[in-house]
Order: structure tokens, then C-alpha cells, then sequence
């Protein structure tokens, strides 16, 4: 069974997770259409890691891994899946360069 502070953990990089997932979703109802390329595909990226890293979150092995932990290792994923990306040439220059932009920004607030 998990103990009161790893449950904790698990629900607040819930929220965490749900909070950054919101930050793609107003570019999408709201940005441009440009702004809604660059934060769809930066959403396909993002969910699979999320999802990744929810499965993680339970594992017993990882019940004393702290919020922050947790925080950065989704910010190391994405920057890593994105610049593996962009590494294969997957994207224009320019769209890189405004992926990069968007991508560094979802994380500017992190409370580590």
C-alpha cells in the first residue's frame, strides 16, 4: 500500500501534469495558427511522456522520489524528445527555433 506522502506526490504531479497540458491547450484555443502547430506538436511529445511518467509515479521503486524530482524529469524528457526531434531534422529551422521557444516557456514557473 502507499504510504500518506508518496499518494500526496502522486496527486500533486497530477495537478503538475494537468497544469502543463492546460498551457498547450490555450495555445490551441486561442493562439494563432501557427501557434496551434507548434503547441500540437509539442503535445504529441508531451503526452507520451506524461503518460510514461504517470506509470512511473506509481511504482512502488519510485515512492520516495519527491515532487520536484518528478518536475524535472518531465522538463529532461521533453527537452530530450524535442531536441532528438529536431536533431532528425523533423522540423523547419524556423518552426525549431518557435518549438523551442514554446517548449522552454511551459517550464519558466517550476517551483523546484
Amino acid at each position: 500500500m502507499l504510504g500518506s506522502t508518496h499518494e500526496q506526490v502522486i496527486v500533486n504531479f497530477t495537478e503538475y501534469l494537468d497544469q502543463t497540458e492546460a498551457l498547450l491547450d490555450a495555445y490551441i484555443d486561442s493562439g494563432s495558427d501557427h501557434e496551434l502547430f507548434i503547441a500540437s506538436y509539442i503535445h504529441g511529445h508531451y503526452s507520451v511522456i506524461a503518460a510514461n511518467l504517470v506509470h512511473a509515479v506509481h511504482c512502488s521503486q519510485n515512492q520516495n522520489a519527491r515532487l520536484a524530482q518528478w518536475q524535472k524529469q518531465t522538463q529532461h524528457m521533453l527537452m530530450q524528445s524535442i531536441d532528438d526531434a529536431i536533431a532528425n531534422n523533423e522540423l523547419a529551422v524556423c518552426d525549431a527555433k518557435d518549438v523551442i521557444k514554446m517548449r522552454d516557456s511551459l517550464f519558466v514557473n517550476n517551483i523546484n
